[in-house]
């Protein structure tokens, strides 16, 4: 291989709680239901993917030293993940979040509690900036506290990734797109940020173009089941697939930034490593979530044939 940089991930670890109803749900009463807990947060979830595809990855998080976050932290090391470079926090719970689907499997109400990701230290972060070499790749997702996202654009000496998380919380990256050479949101986020709708292949270029000029390299907008959207200095292109069925639509942007993250530390060019992405996230979004965990990369280079992905410029 190449000299292949190293990937951190700077970013949220969750315990996720999910209550899937059996019955259609009332409020204010107890509804009999599925309950799932499983090991989530955008941070962590890119973590997962960038290290079952073979790369070598370094979690940047805070974990609790409370019961789930020791299990959190043993499991993240399990799956590949270098976590010598997260902090210990003793006074808050882990970082969690609860959701509850309703009898369709749509969300009903979600609550999270990441206060742990606010003690993030400046200082520590400060020096896991100064350890970082030109040919790594740092991945932030914006969990992050506007300080944390500040430091990293300034500091960080390697190309950036940022993952918007949402659309309320990608106007955390609007100031700061000069320095963010990959960025991937999917088109409510995008449209957050640049304040275009993209309904048509004209809006889905002014978009992308939008980004360039803000000063992004790579722009990569995700359109659900219409694709995803390229935007580089060598020009924008629309990426199409054959339709799958979906067993859990959560955490496919988050394999697709992995996996992408993967190919460009290997040297890979854009298109290709769109290609390879694409294939991961809805490898991942076929599976439940704990048949992801054996995510991997001859899997997913299979896929790509059967995907019968499509691209044509814009």
């Amino acid at each position: 291989k190449s000299c292949m940089g190293r990937i951190y991930v700077i970013g949220g670890a969750n315990v996720d709680i999910c209550g899937a109803s059996l019955a259609p749900l009332r409020s204010r009463d107890s509804n009999p239901g599925i309950i799932d807990i499983s090991f989530g947060g955008v941070g962590r979830n890119i973590a997962q993917t960038a290290a079952l595809l073979g790369g070598r990855v370094s979690l940047v998080t805070c974990f609790s030293t409370d019961g789930y976050g020791t299990l959190m932290k043993q499991d993240c090391r399990e799956l590949g993940m270098d976590v010598s470079l997260s902090t210990d926090v003793e006074d808050l719970p882990s970082s969690m979040y609860i959701a509850l689907l309703d009898q369709d499997r749509d969300m009903s109400m979600a609550m999270s509690d990441m206060r742990i990701l606010r003690r993030m230290p400046k200082e520590h972060l400060a020096k896991v900036l100064e350890r970082m070499k030109e040919d790594d790749l740092v991945v932030i997702d914006a969990n992050l506290d506007m300080e944390c996202i500040d430091l990293i654009a300034h500091q960080a000496k390697c190309r950036i990734a940022a993952d918007p998380v949402s659309a309320a919380k990608a106007v955390r990256f609007a100031d700061i797109m000069n320095k963010i050479d990959i960025f991937k949101p999917n088109q409510y986020e995008a449209s957050a940020v640049s304040g275009i709708r993209i309904t048509d292949e004209a809006s889905a270029k002014m978009s992308l173009q939008w980004f360039l000029q803000a000063g992004v390299k790579e722009i990569i907008i995700s359109l659900a089941e219409n694709g995803v959207l390229l935007g580089t200095a060598e020009g924008c292109r629309w990426f199409t697939h054959r339709q799958i069925l979906i067993e859990n639509a959560t955490g496919g942007g988050d394999a697709f930034m992995g996996a992408y993250a993967v190919m460009r530390s290997e040297g890979k060019d854009e298109r290709e490593s769109t290609v390879f992405a694409i294939a991961a996230a809805l490898n991942s979004i076929v599976k439940s979530k704990a048949a992801r965990r054996g995510l991997s990369r001859e899997e997913t280079e299979q896929m790509i044939d059967q995907l019968e992905i499509r691209e044509r410029e814009l």
